[in-house]
């Protein structure tokens, strides 16, 4: 499953400080918005998890990867393998960090949405960044290879104007001997106008730069109408982060 093998070789892609400089801006954002319940959905190893509690906020994490969430745990953190729409405990936000919501495909992003609604008390707030399309063709395009001791990791990654499809193998070293791991990544380029006319209502549109001058990011945050209705559409598909 492409979901486990990411969680292998997610120690060794770097970009840590893209990373935490992300959940910074996150952070400084829940902090202005004055909540205090949070869920992060696709949480990872946790750690936005780990900073969030460090500045006080009460954060549960979720995610459909077990080893990502069995990372997460070690650090004694409140994280479970969980798809969102198994979610029933009500927050004042919602966060999907680094790519969450480009992950989801196009015929399962009104599901999506639906469930993230259906978590936020009136009024609530869901932060999540979208890749712009500079992120995806100038920044997330090409390969990556990464050596080490012990394992190697080549990543290949094609945007197609629509979809980045990444090409992952993983060779790890044992007794003298490879093993080969290979999966493979799809992110869906969505335009900002895709989340407008929502009953989760896009209230602000933050551009972000992590790799360079220009905007790679955009950080969407949504308001729930106190009155808004529910999409009408079906619960009922696949799992989706």
């Amino acid at each position: 499953m492409a979901l486990e093998l990411y969680a292998k070789i997610e120690p060794y892609l770097g970009f840590k400080e893209e990373r935490f400089f992300l959940y910074s801006i996150f952070l400084e954002k829940l902090t202005s918005l004055n909540v205090k319940r949070v869920l992060d959905v696709g949480c990872g190893s946790g750690d936005f998890l780990e900073l969030a509690r460090k500045e006080g906020f009460e954060i549960k994490g979720i995610d459909l990867s077990y080893e990502m969430v069995k990372q997460a745990k070690k650090k004694g953190l409140d994280a479970q393998v969980k798809d969102v729409c198994e979610c029933k405990e009500k927050f004042e936000a919602v966060t999907a960090i680094f790519d969450v919501l480009n992950y989801i495909p196009p015929n399962q992003l009104e599901r999506f949405l639906s469930c993230i609604y259906s978590l936020l008390e009136p009024e609530g707030l869901f932060l999540a960044d979208i890749n712009t399309l500079y992120g995806f063709e100038e920044v997330a395009s090409g390969a990556l290879v990464i050596s080490k001791k012990e394992s190697f990791i080549a990543l290949d990654s094609e945007f197609d104007g629509k979809t980045l499809t990444t090409t992952i193998d993983f060779f790890k070293r044992t007794d003298n001997c490879y093993t080969r791991e290979r999966d493979r990544i799809i992110q869906y380029y969505y335009e900002v106008e895709r989340f407008k006319n929502l009953p989760l209502k896009l209230v602000e549109i933050t551009p972000i730069s992590l790799f360079g001058e220009n905007a790679d990011k955009a950080l969407l945050m949504f308001k729930k109408e106190k009155d808004g209705n529910l999409w009408s559409g079906s619960r009922k598909e696949e799992k989706t982060v």
